[in-house]
């Protein structure tokens, strides 16, 4: 962690982002989840999804393309699948509904999946995910399409979006396993932390407007799919994002990524889509077997003898649960081009900041 970020509690910030979507005219209810989403992303250390995105949600509603008020609406159900319409609105209520009701119906039948059109950004795809680990022997699946950045194998423009998938997977005494990751090399995230760092990003990460691979962080226009270059199997990548723009594009009925409107070109409503899924355990085999043969494999996978130089051997998750025990207890660790603009975007809408 840099010296210069600043720890802020956890409370601070999230009373501060609830405040920014209330005074937007955001319901009660709409502002508390789309807070909760944020702040969740910052708490488990993945600060490209977090509060650093305040602004863009910002910019997007004074625009007039969210619509703060919407009619999340069932478009058609079955006993184990749902599809919602969004209505234009932000798109972490509208996630968070969706897979609310997801859980509700795997419980019932066993296994449900739901999707959503006429959305947004919805923040980071885990915390989706991992709301059916509070149900006892759920499982939990979210994806969902974005602004085209990544550029498919062999191709010189961005067609496809970073594509996050993220699974919840629940163990008995070890911790659960959570993958939370985009199907790009990285997210577009990670080159704005080393925009503000004012660093080199890993060759491989982007491309320039010219379709060359760059180093330089303020010269990337497009990420590269999982895998980087097609010697290093970047069509894998290409695949996984393909399959979750389908599932969430053309299966849900929203825009896939090469339509989907964000940050760059014509301002207008995104129609971004997404997709989740959940499905009760013992619709398959025993929980407690379940669980008992999770924890032998998480526990032989965490005791595994680390290569030298490695610290230890991970499992997906670990870092954010880490991360989010570190952090409800010390404070969120905000970089100072962060706080900066959070402190400026507190004075532009006349909201109280605390930090």
């Amino acid at each position: 962690m840099a010296q210069s970020t600043v720890r802020v509690p956890v409370s601070a910030l999230g009373a501060f982002v609830n405040d920014v979507f209330l005074h937007l005219g955001a319901s009660e209810e709409e502002s508390r989840i789309t807070t909760e989403v944020l702040i969740a992303a910052d708490i488990r250390g993945i600060d490209s999804h977090g509060i650093a995105r305040l602004r863009y949600y910002v910019n997007r509603v004074r625009r007039g393309l969210v619509n703060l008020r919407p009619n999340f609406r069932v478009i058609t159900e079955t006993p184990s699948t749902v599809a919602f319409d969004a209505d234009n609105g932000l798109g972490h209520p509208a996630a968070y509904r969706a897979m609310r009701r997801c859980i509700e119906k795997a419980k019932e039948t066993g296994l449900c999946m739901a999707t959503v059109r006429q959305s947004n950004h919805f923040g980071i795809a885990g915390y989706y995910a991992t709301m059916a680990l509070e149900e006892p022997g759920l499982c939990g699946l979210a994806m969902t399409n974005a602004t085209p950045l990544v550029v498919p194998t062999n191709a010189r423009e961005p067609y496809l979006s970073t594509a996050p998938i993220a699974v919840a997977i629940p163990a008995g005494k070890e911790r659960p396993f959570v993958l939370d990751m985009a199907t790009s090399t990285v997210a577009w995230g990670k080159i704005e932390n080393a925009q503000r760092a004012e660093k080199p990003i890993p060759a491989g990460w982007a491309l320039d407007r010219n379709g060359e691979v760059t180093t330089d962080p303020f010269a990337a226009v497009a990420l590269t799919p999982l895998g980087a270059f097609p010697e290093l199997c970047s069509h894998k990548g290409y695949g996984l994002a393909l399959f979750v723009e389908v599932l969430c594009g053309q299966l849900a009925g929203a825009a896939w990524a090469r339509y989907v409107s964000g940050s760059r070109g014509e301002a207008r409503p995104s129609n971004t889509g997404h997709a989740f899924m959940a499905w009760r355990i013992d619709a398959f085999r025993p929980l407690d077997e379940f669980l008992a043969h999770m924890d032998e494999m998480l526990h032989e996978l965490r005791t595994a003898e680390p290569v030298a130089g490695a610290e230890r051997v991970l499992v997906p998750g670990d870092p954010e649960f880490e991360a989010e025990a570190d952090r409800r207890a010390n404070g969120i660790p905000v970089h100072p081009k962060v706080l900066q603009d959070l402190r400026a975007l507190a004075n532009e809408l006349g909201v109280p900041a605390a930090f």
